[in-house]
């Protein structure tokens, strides 16, 4: 039994530490994460995963380093995004996926995707799928789930319930509630102050509605669409 545990704890810390070119699995991990790392089953912990932090170490980036598990970030580079960033701006490959839970103090800043749950200040990356709880807001080219932020949420295309300031997201299905709901698409339910829709099958329940077939207070609706 002893002779079982001694080879456990061999393994375990041969997976975690090592640092061959061959160590491509890891345990624990730091991050930036080492360019030898394409895995990180279990926890990995430090700056963040963005490729900011990895371009600190002259990393060259050929596929996404994936994470399962638990991601925890300082992300120092939070209050240079809120001030300056906006994502349209630097578009990029996907670098990292996180399938697990995200606990940030800064967010991720462009190239991350995330599956599972996110606590952090911002969110910004490519898909995020799950449940998410930011401070200040959710900024990405997908999101599928719950998201819950206190002053908005923006994607491309969005699939579920989104719940902010404002709502501003292109192509939804779901249903918004916020001070503004603002889609091109919207198929579902607006809840608001303001909901706006250029297309889509829809209903509005708010203090003004505009949607391609009328303006109205308090309701609105739209059973038949047309094409954008």
């Amino acid at each position: 039994m002893k002779t079982k545990l001694l080879l456990l704890f061999i393994y375990i810390s041969t997976m975690s530490y090592g640092q061959s070119k061959s160590d491509s699995i890891s345990i624990i991990r730091f991050t930036p994460i080492s360019q030898k790392i394409n895995n990180v089953n279990g926890l990995a912990i430090g700056l963040g995963l963005d490729e900011a932090y990895e371009s600190l170490g002259n990393q060259n980036i050929k596929k996404p380093k994936i994470i399962n598990g638990l991601n925890l970030e300082i992300n120092p580079l939070a209050i240079v995004w809120i001030c300056f960033y906006k994502p349209d701006r630097f578009p990029g490959n996907e670098t990292s996926i996180v399938n697990g839970v995200n606990i940030s103090f800064g967010g991720f800043l462009k190239n991350t995707s995330h599956n599972g749950i996110n606590f952090s200040v911002y969110n910004n990356g490519r898909k995020m799928n799950g449940i998410s709880f930011t401070f200040f807001g959710t900024y990405v080219e997908s999101l599928n789930g719950f998201y819950f932020s206190c002053f908005g949420n923006s994607a491309k295309v969005g699939r579920g319930i989104s719940i902010s300031g404002l709502n501003e997201i292109n192509d939804f299905k779901g249903f918004q509630v916020g001070l503004v709901n603002d889609s091109d698409k919207l198929e579902g339910v607006q809840f608001g102050l303001i909901n706006k829709s250029k297309t889509g099958k829809n209903i509005q329940i708010g203090l003004w509605n505009k949607n391609e077939k009328r303006q109205l207070p308090i309701i609105n609706w739209n059973f038949k669409t047309k094409k954008l």
